[in-house]
């Protein structure tokens, strides 16, 4: 059931929600868990958003330096991986002995990938 009147602009609609779900629980039960933060003040809860909106972003991208370095089988089963890009990260900072970039490495290319 949906107020949109084309099916298809409310698939299209629907599809990214789950993208924004993955997100929230990464923030939440998955992840940071900010739900357990008891913060009330406005001012401390947008601080810590901030801070972990950029923690997260680094830590997507540790995720992604996983897969692509073959560290997947090092850091979680090897059969399948039912982890998040960000679930990947976080096990990527725990595995003791492992480099952790603490830097953004751009592709090249990158430039017309985002226009």
């Amino acid at each position: 059931m949906t107020s949109i009147d084309s099916a298809k602009r409310a698939c299209l609609l629907y599809s990214l929600r789950f993208r924004i779900e993955t997100f929230f629980s990464d923030q939440k039960s998955r992840g940071f868990n900010m739900n357990k933060s008891h913060l009330r003040d406005p001012d401390r809860i947008s601080r810590l958003l901030i801070a972990a909106c950029l923690a997260y972003i680094w830590i997507i991208y540790l995720g992604v330096v996983a897969k692509k370095g073959g560290w997947v089988g090092v850091i979680h089963r090897t059969e399948r991986c039912d982890l998040s890009l960000f679930q990947l990260g976080l096990k990527y900072i725990m595995n003791e002995g492992m480099e952790i970039p603490v830097a953004f490495v751009l592709s090249a290319g990158w430039e017309e990938s985002v226009r």
